[in-house]
């Protein structure tokens, strides 16, 4: 009877690994799957405003969740007042319209939602982006997009630096000037620059397109 070769041996082994596959495979009946457990049903034609300017940034994020709890798939903050970490990890489908400036972190590890910023966002903007849509209609800081990995990120105006940095899928589209080190570590996904580009763009880049 032939002895199996110890894996602490040296040398070449035949041993045939047994591990689990990462191949997964997937029915259309499953598609309650493809959604979080924590997730809400929605009506998009179900609108409402809030004004944001008195409230803490957890205070803002729970009032989301409270109003897509309660159905409404279409929601306004006012005034926003340039708060940090504000419509952050909304892993729902939502249409979302904030009148005014956001802060640092602002809408990061988001899964699913369309957010209107209708004034200029801080550093990390949409950082961790899954799924959804951000457009932004004046500026944005460094580190826009920071290791996104699908959706559509816009914003009309400039951009600081690290743009998409170590970005691994989605569409980056910048409308004006981008700073230095955009695209550092790309792994995937696209991005657009329609003004000048600073220096070492694309650098340590692994894969993607950057035009």
């Amino acid at each position: 009877m032939a002895v199996k070769p110890s894996a602490t041996e040296l040398g070449m082994h035949t041993e045939q690994l047994a591990g689990r596959t990462q191949q997964r495979f997937f029915r259309p009946e499953e598609e309650e799957r493809f959604t979080y457990p924590q997730s809400f049903e929605v009506d998009f034609k179900k609108r409402t405003t809030f004004d944001a300017a008195k409230m803490t940034t957890s205070e803002v994020n729970l009032k989301l969740r409270e109003l897509m709890r309660e159905g409404y798939g279409s929601i306004v903050m006012q005034n926003p007042g340039a708060k940090h970490s504000l419509a952050v990890g909304i892993l729902n489908r939502l249409n979302l319209t904030i009148e005014g400036s956001l802060g640092y972190f602002g809408c990061g590890l988001i899964d699913g939602p369309n957010i209107h910023v209708k004034g200029r966002v801080g550093w990390s903007c949409a950082e961790n982006m899954m799924a959804g849509t951000i457009v932004i209609d004046k500026v944005a800081g460094s580190t826009f997009g920071a290791a996104t990995r699908a959706g559509d990120l816009v914003c009309k105006g400039d951009v600081g630096a690290r743009v998409g940095i170590d970005m691994k899928g989605g569409t980056i589209l910048i409308g004006g000037r981008a700073g230095a080190f955009c695209g550092f570590m790309m792994q995937r996904g696209r991005m657009v620059i329609l003004g000048d580009a600073g220096k070492n763009l694309g650098d340590s880049m692994y894969d993607g397109t950057i035009y």
